[in-house]
């Protein structure tokens, strides 16, 4: 080797060695820039997994709490149908009570039913305002196969005023603000009224009347008059 070659040689090393310095350095900075990353999406990862772990708590709670609320709602159900069911027994039970004792009726007092209907436990009551009377009764049907009646029952009044015979009637409402009773049922149906007598009427007695209609098509007439002071019962 030459001494003019000298000088070359070394600085074909001196660029290897730079070389292999910035490959080396890049190769540290790399694994660096990699561990970095690497524990960057080990975080992520580890709180990914504590969401997940958290949805799946209250997920489990959710599903516990529609489970309870399912089971609530089919006790609910099944207390309704009982309670369903015992509003039918019942009513059977009122009704074979009902037919028993307006058999009884008929054979006794056979104008007050018409073809089944009839008026039951009629009472009159005074009220603490002067010329109004309660009235309280129960429409009722007996037939072997019931089926819904409807109607309007009218109400009259007869009686004294100022020395002059007079009828008061819900026709005209003279005596019902509401007018006649309009009705519907099949066994039976509670009523209350509210009577509004003029000023120096002396009521004699109450009548009612009505026309029975089933699927549209008339299954008789009702009447019925009662003496006043035998239903009147006491002061309210």
């Amino acid at each position: 080797m030459h001494l003019s070659e000298i000088p070359q040689k070394l600085g074909q090393t001196r660029t290897v060695l730079l070389l292999g310095a910035s490959l080396l350095a890049m190769l540290v900075f790399g694994m660096f820039l990699a561990n970095a990353d690497r524990g960057q999406l080990v975080d992520e990862t580890r709180q990914l997994q504590h969401s997940i772990s958290n949805l799946q708590t209250e997920n489990e709670q959710l599903q516990t709490q529609a489970n309870q609320l399912d089971i609530k709602l089919e006790l609910a159900e099944m207390r309704a149908e009982q309670l369903k069911q015992e509003v039918v027994r019942l009513e059977e039970v009122v009704f074979n009570l009902q037919k028993d004792k307006a058999f009884y009726q008929h054979v006794v007092a056979p104008e007050t039913t018409q073809d089944g209907f009839f008026i039951d436990g009629l009472e009159l009551f005074e009220t603490t305002t002067d010329g109004y009377f309660k009235a309280t009764m129960v429409l009722l049907q007996q037939r072997a196969v019931s089926a819904i009646v409807r109607g309007d029952l009218k109400v009259a009044v007869t009686g004294i005023q100022n020395g002059k015979h007079r009828i008061l009637t819900s026709d005209d409402n003279a005596i019902l603000p509401e007018g006649n009773v309009t009705y519907g049922f099949k066994y039976f149906q509670p009523v209350t009224l509210y009577l509004q007598l003029p000023e120096n009427f002396e009521p004699e007695s109450i009548e009612f009347t009505t026309t029975v209609y089933q699927y549209k098509r008339r299954r008789g007439d009702y009447q019925r008059s009662y003496n006043w002071q035998a239903l009147l019962v006491a002061d309210q």
